[in-house]
C-alpha cells in the first residue's frame, strides 16, 4: 500500500520535531550538565558523569524516536501511533505544568520548545486523519457505538 499523504505529512514533523530537539539539547549543553551536577547524587561523580549520562539519554531517546518512527512511519502500526500519542500528551501536559508552575524561563529555550511541541502536535494529528484508516489496517469508518 502507498502511504498516505498523511503519514507523510507526520514523518516529516515527527522527524523534523526530533532534529529541532537535538539542537535544543546541543545549544543548551552546558545549562543541562550544570543542572545535572546541581544534583548532590551527581555532584560527588563529576561533571564527565553528568555528559555521560546526559549522551546515553540522548542516544536512548534517539533510539525510541527512530524505533517508533519507523513502526508508525513504515509499518502501519496501531500500538506505536498509540505510545507516540500518548508521549505526545504527556510531554505536553508536562510542559505546561511547568510553564504553569513558574519552571520553565522565558527565553531561546521556550521558543524551540515551542516549536518542536508544535511540530509534534501536527504529526499526532495527522495519524488521525481520515486518509490513514487503511494504513493502520482499518479499511471502513469504525461504528460509533
Amino acid at each position: 500500500m502507498e502511504r498516505p499523504a498523511s503519514i507523510v505529512t507526520f514523518e516529516r514533523c515527527y522527524l523534523g520535531a526530533w532534529i529541532v530537539g537535538l539542537a535544543n539539547t546541543a545549544l543548551n549543553w552546558t545549562t543541562t550538565v550544570d543542572q545535572l551536577t546541581a544534583n548532590p547524587a551527581v555532584a560527588n561523580l563529576g561533571a564527565s558523569f553528568a555528559s555521560t549520562v546526559l549522551v546515553g539519554s540522548i542516544a536512548v531517546g534517539a533510539a525510541l524516536t527512530l524505533i517508533l518512527w519507523y513502526f508508525v512511519a513504515r509499518q502501519g502500526s496501531v500500538v506505536a501511533k498509540w505510545i507516540v500519542t500518548v508521549l505526545f500528551a504527556f510531554g505536553l501536559a508536562t510542559f505546561l505544568f511547568g510553564l504553569a508552575m513558574g519552571r520553565i524561563g522565558i527565553g531561546l529555550g521556550i521558543v524551540v520548545t515551542v516549536v518542536t511541541l508544535a511540530l509534534q502536535g501536527t504529526a499526532v494529528a495527522m495519524l488521525f486523519r481520515p486518509d490513514t484508516r487503511g494504513w493502520f489496517g482499518r479499511d471502513s469508518v469504525e461504528p460509533l457505538a
